[in-house]
């Protein structure tokens, strides 16, 4: 009997395009190009008007891809990867790649990590603000499962990036009579975001689809599944904006060593997170700092999280006029998860719009079982 099998590589990136890692891991018969079936990062950048460090490692891999690979262009143009930006002052620019190959399945019998991947239909400037983006992207999610080999319900998690129209294409659909709401640029972020967070609580979670109106603005409609980061179509991985899905689940049947973990982040201090995603993957730790042996085991860690709700956390007042409050804050927070892991080589992104609880968020860490 034959499964497939997940594995995951962790590869420090010394510049904005540098995949000489990946190349190491190639050269030393560690890796087959071929068996990559999607990719995350985080780039040196900061996500500011100028910053194309997302774009720069995008086109790296996958140029890496046609270099030492053979599929196809149009196969490497259409492999997900989720590239989000701002190091901080902790943090280091990563790549996580993630392969795919046949093997037996787990000799215990118990669960292993299944993948599976998806890009959404172009996303077109109308259904902004409407139920139509929340179609396509849970449609994604349903693709990314079942490539998977899972049934939706049974995705633990869903990573990945959620590209929408440029303002202007938006303002121009209206002004031709598209029946698009106005909103403000953040409006449109916010929108963006809460999409992908609804077409997983549809698609997985059997939730109904929500009012319009309430698609990125109502907090009681959050998805404990997903870490999705937002942005302007950046011009990656396919002709127009597109959401980039990695759906991630344990399923028995599968091979390989890996597990994933989730787990709810409370609020910016709960740090606790951590123990519980790893609890949640099956490996028993106490609270507190993780032990040398499991730190050991993790390959990846997604975190996403909100500003905190009215500019309080814990009830204590924090100094949100600053300019540089926002990148301060991913700084802060990067930091405090790097410290529980003692590791600073996470995914980190902000604004989870209906991506956990109001002013907490989302974790998940893919761990060596084996």
């Amino acid at each position: 009997m034959t499964a497939r099998a997940v594995d995951a590589f962790r590869v420090p990136m010394a510049g904005l395009r540098d995949v000489s890692g990946l190349q190491a891991l190639v050269a030393d018969g560690r890796l087959e190009p071929d068996d990559i079936v999607a990719v995350t990062g985080k780039t040196g950048g900061w996500g500011d008007t100028y910053d194309s460090s997302r774009v720069d490692a995008d086109q790296a891999v996958r140029r890496f891809l046609l270099d030492h690979g053979s599929r196809p262009a149009r196969a490497v143009e259409e492999l997900p990867m989720a590239f989000s930006a701002g190091v901080g002052t902790v943090m280091t620019p990563h790549l996580v790649v993630y392969t795919r190959t046949v093997a037996e399945p787990a000799a215990d019998g118990l669960p292993r990590l299944a993948i599976g991947s998806a890009v959404s239909a172009a996303i077109l400037p109308e259904w902004i603000g409407g139920a139509a983006h929340v179609r396509a992207n849970a449609d994604a999610v349903r693709a990314a499962a079942a490539d998977a080999g899972m049934a939706p319900e049974d995705v633990e998690f869903v990573i990945g990036k959620s590209y929408y129209p440029a303002l202007e294409d938006i303002a121009a659909a209206r002004a031709a009579g598209a029946p698009i709401p106005e909103l403000s640029p953040q409006g449109v972020f916010r929108f963006s975001s809460g999409s992908i967070a609804q077409a997983v609580r549809v698609a997985v979670e059997g939730a109904p689809f929500p009012d319009d109106a309430a698609i990125g603005t109502d907090p009681a409609l959050f998805s404990d599944r997903v870490a999705v980061s937002s942005n302007i179509w950046e011009g990656v991985g396919g002709a127009g904006p597109q959401t980039h899905l990695l759906a991630l689940g344990n399923r028995r049947g599968a091979g390989g060593r890996l597990r994933v973990g989730r787990a709810v982040i409370a609020d910016l201090l709960d740090i606790g997170a951590v123990t519980r995603a790893v609890r949640d993957a099956g490996i028993a730790v106490g609270d507190g700092p993780l032990p040398p042996e499991v730190r050991a085991r993790i390959l990846a860690t997604y975190v996403k999280y909100q500003e905190p709700v009215d500019g309080l956390l814990r009830g204590r007042r924090l100094v949100t006029e600053d300019p540089t409050y926002v990148k301060n804050l991913k700084t802060a927070v990067a930091s405090a998860f790097s410290a529980m892991l003692q590791d600073n080589m996470i995914w980190i992104s902000a604004g989870g719009v209906q991506q956990g609880p109001p002013g907490g968020g989302t974790l998940a860490i893919v761990l060596d079982v084996g």
